[in-house]
């Protein structure tokens, strides 16, 4: 596929991925869309050669921060927001006052030859990253890892622990 068209296949995703997340009701389907987002992110690093930027995109944003997202979601009882309607009414004006001055100063200095120029690009290899990353830090990394494990562990416990109790009281 020309790189060109994957480009803009890629933006679309993200566009729709990213207004999806701010305009949905139900939070399930936000985080789906944010999800998007962020895999489309990740197909356009993938363009531009950064592999392990791509890799990380994927394991970070779509793997850990979507499947928090999801549980933090499910384990409240509330799926669907009723206060969008008041807060999109009250806000709407000034949000889009202050999307195009964004945009604006995003896109001005592209087309007024104000930008910088691209520095020449590096390719170190996803290997040699990884060597330079891991082996000073492989020690830290495990016992991070078995930290966030029983972190991860004693949430569910918790969550499990508050329904229990909160289906003894309604019984009670």
């Amino acid at each position: 596929m020309n790189p060109e068209v994957a480009f803009w296949i890629l933006s679309a995703a993200a566009v729709l991925g990213a207004l999806g997340a701010v305009s949905q009701r139900n939070l399930v389907h936000g985080v789906y869309a944010l999800m998007l987002f962020f895999g489309s992110l990740a197909g356009m690093f993938l363009l531009l050669m950064a592999e392990f930027i791509a890799a990380v995109q994927i394991l970070v944003y779509i793997g850990a921060v979507g499947i928090l997202l999801l549980f933090a979601i499910m384990l409240t009882e509330r799926v669907t927001g009723n206060d969008a309607r008041r807060v999109f009414a009250r806000g709407w004006f000034w949000g889009l006052v202050v999307a195009a001055a964004v945009f604006w100063l995003i896109i001005w200095p592209a087309i007024s030859n104000l930008a910088p120029e691209l520095a020449k690009p590096v390719s170190p290899s996803v290997k040699q990253l990884g060597q330079q990353l891991m082996d000073p830090y492989v020690v830290s990394l495990e016992i991070i890892a078995l930290l966030l494990t029983a972190a991860l562990i004693g949430a569910v416990a918790a969550a499990q622990g508050a329904r229990t109790g909160d289906e003894e009281e309604e019984t009670e």
